[in-house]
């Protein structure tokens, strides 16, 4: 997936960190991807000067976490409550880029039926951090992001 999106910026550099033993991500394979293709799409945007873009996972006990964090403006802590919201747009991003407000508002839907969560972390200025958690399938090693390479 990484791979993929690096693909698409010159200006950005995406880079996945995740540990050997990630799990398998069980899921609707077409439904996750969007979650990602969503997230990425918004680093990418609302980081137009470029930069590093990371992704990821962390392995807990009954779930897996995936963070993806960007260089970008960040997410004011006003706009924190909303940003799940359909079609919200915060008053910076709506000035500067385009966009419908519903990406976030479907990979919300999209985790949420799958069962897990998605928050972000208001970082202002240092750039945004988008995470969500999955449960964990045990027994499981290897994952969604590394798929493509095997």
């Amino acid at each position: 997936m990484a791979e993929r999106f690096q693909t698409q910026t010159d200006q950005h550099k995406i880079l996945a960190q995740f540990p050997e033993e990630f799990p398998v991500i069980v899921g609707d394979k077409t439904r996750l991807e969007q979650v990602f293709y969503n997230l990425l799409s918004n680093a990418i945007k609302y980081s137009p000067a470029g930069g590093e873009i990371r992704i990821s996972g962390q392995i807990r006990s009954e779930h897996i976490i995936i963070c993806i964090q960007d260089k970008g403006m960040g997410i004011s802590q006003d706009d924190v409550p909303h940003v799940f919201d359909r079609f919200y747009r915060a008053d910076e991003a709506a000035k500067n880029t385009q966009g419908a407000g519903l990406g976030l508002y479907l990979s919300r839907a999209i985790i949420e039926a799958h069962k897990g969560r998605i928050w972000v972390e208001p970082r202002p200025d240092a750039g945004a951090r988008v995470c969500f958690s999955l449960l964990r399938e045990k027994g499981f090693t290897n994952n969604l992001l590394n798929e493509e390479t095997s």
